[in-house]
């Protein structure tokens, strides 16, 4: 999905890649590439709930080892590639100081903090399928705050992708009370959705002014900070017990909060924001088949359903964000 014509981003994608970055010059990277390299980052994204569950620690603690431990490898990126220089936007005529930029750093690592608690406890307490998928409602929660001037106004096919998206959210919720994961969690999966929109809409303004690899250090570490200060409050800032945890935390970190959206990001400056958008929720699918295989959660009708009328939302989602305004 995209924000205010700026910036690209996918549901799963904590990070937005600047719409100007897909032109002709890059046309000679080979699609077939990139769609592979979005399957295998759409894949690691897809191993976070198993991870989060071997990690051994509280959602708060594995939500704040998530971004700690991947801080400093982000931070080193940001300062070895070079940034390129601003190109005029369009969408914003007028630059804005360093103080506004700095404020909407914090708010989007305030929100991208919240996200993260929300789908880790999520991630606990419903299955992993269920955790995922809720969580990659954002696109459809962006529409609906396009209602009220807080995001682009969605076009006519978000009306016929909403009702898919309530019926799947519907199945989902059904098929924890039929006794396979929690309507808690699943509720704390849409609420970490809720979230995510807001970070996305935040990290389109800043994406118009400052580099991607900038944008996702600086939030990162901001993320941290807020994590860390509310899991000391809480006294749940704690350290893995054994190396077993400590492994899945730094998988978590490096593999899939570092390495796979920076994946995502160098994808999808190959390929249209439509087919990107379809390859990556392969997460959700992943997510789910680990969930079965790895943990023994056992899915039922409900959970299928669910998972066809979301995605079916998705994708429709998706494509009512690249109508222009």
């Amino acid at each position: 999905m995209s924000h205010a014509g700026s910036s690209v981003c996918t549901p799963s994608a904590t990070k937005c890649v600047d719409a100007g970055a897909i032109k002709a010059g890059d046309s000679h990277v080979n699609p077939l590439w990139a769609i592979g390299l979005l399957l295998f980052a759409g894949g690691l994204l897809g191993m976070s709930p198993i991870l989060v569950r071997f990690s051994g620690v509280s959602a708060d603690a594995s939500a704040f080892w998530r971004v700690a431990l991947a801080a400093p490898l982000l931070c080193a990126t940001a300062f070895l590639v070079p940034a390129r220089p601003a190109r005029p936007d369009p969408a914003s005529p007028t630059r804005v100081g360093k103080a506004v930029i700095a404020g909407w750093m914090v708010l989007a690592g305030v929100f991208f903090a919240a996200d993260l608690i929300a789908c880790h406890v999520a991630i606990e307490l419903t299955t992993a399928g269920n955790a995922i998928l809720l969580a990659n409602l954002a696109p459809v929660i962006i529409g609906l705050l396009g209602l009220v001037g807080l995001a682009r106004r969605p076009g006519r096919m978000f009306w016929f992708g909403l009702p898919f998206a309530g019926f799947g959210a519907w199945c989902l919720f059904r098929a924890s009370d039929a006794g396979t994961g929690s309507m808690a969690g699943d509720a704390f999966g849409l609420l970490a959705a809720v979230f995510y929109a807001g970070y996305l809409i935040v990290i389109g303004r800043l994406r118009r002014h400052i580099g991607a690899a900038v944008t996702m250090s600086g939030t990162t570490v901001v993320t941290a900070i807020v994590i860390g200060v509310f899991a000391v409050i809480k006294g749940d800032l704690v350290a893995p017990t054994d190396m077993t945890g400590w492994l899945a935390l730094a998988a978590l970190g490096i593999l899939v909060h570092a390495l796979g959206q920076g994946m995502v990001s160098v994808g999808l400056k190959s390929v249209d924001e439509a087919t990107g958008s379809m390859v990556l929720l392969v997460q959700p699918f992943v997510a789910t088949l680990l969930g079965a295989l790895v943990l023994g959660e056992v899915l039922n009708g409900w959970h299928m359903l669910g998972n066809i009328a979301v995605v079916f939302a998705l994708l429709i989602a998706t494509r009512a964000r690249r109508r222009p305004a």
